[in-house]
């Protein structure tokens, strides 16, 4: 790789086209969510990683917003999308932060877990240029029942926050506060009760069945 067709992010070497895509900023709202209520770390940043749960009457949405840790943990993922076949380092990029988001996070009805319907990604890069971020939006049908799990098996690097959308799925006095970040979360419960006022929600095909579905 010639030198004229890269540029360094910190120690590492990006193609010039990925370097560009992470400075073109998430919207400011998904942004807003991703690096809400982060303490200052000092000079080094450990990995972060927030999820607002939105509740809905018929299905649950996760907004995961993510950052690697500085140093080695981010340097290895841009390397890794320098390597990508030209062209495709952005979309390498993006496909890494979002497994990297979504890899600890377990969401499950009643113990079982539950299949995402569908999911879409965007990434940034923080203020400054250090660390890419991504933020992933993961939506699941959610059929009846009485308790509605998330765990992370990163419960130190992660913060949860939730909202119920007019939903009446949930319990609220038996909830934890809406709308406010709990941090160092290994486990999160919210106690669900059936739909009211909408009529029985109808089981949602994966976004790509659907879309083959629609096709013929």
């Amino acid at each position: 790789m010639s030198a004229t067709s890269t540029t360094t992010v910190g120690r590492v070497a990006l193609p010039k086209g990925v370097r560009r895509s992470m400075t073109r900023l998430l919207p400011a709202t998904a942004l807003a969510i991703c690096l809400a209520g982060q303490p200052a770390w000092g000079h080094r940043f450990p990995e972060v990683r927030t999820v607002v749960v939105q509740v809905e009457a018929c299905e649950v949405a996760l907004l995961v917003g993510f950052q690697p840790a500085s140093g080695q943990e981010t340097d290895a993922i841009l390397t890794k999308a320098a390597s990508a076949p030209k062209g495709l380092g952005l979309d390498a990029l993006k496909s890494q932060l979002a497994t990297y988001a979504m890899a600890p996070l377990t969401l499950a009805l009643d113990g079982k877990p539950l299949v995402a319907t569908s999911a879409q990604a965007k990434i940034g890069v923080e203020p400054g240029g250090a660390r890419p971020i991504v933020v992933v939006l993961v939506t699941y049908s959610l059929p009846p029942g009485r308790e509605l799990s998330l765990t992370s098996r990163e419960g130190k690097s992660t913060r949860i926050s939730w909202q119920d959308r007019a939903s009446g799925r949930v319990a609220i006095p038996a909830a934890p506060a809406q709308g406010r970040w709990h941090n160092g979360v290994a486990s999160f419960l919210l106690e669900l009760s059936g739909p009211t006022g909408v009529p029985t929600c109808a089981p949602r095909l994966p976004s790509s069945l659907s879309s083959r579905s629609a096709r013929r």
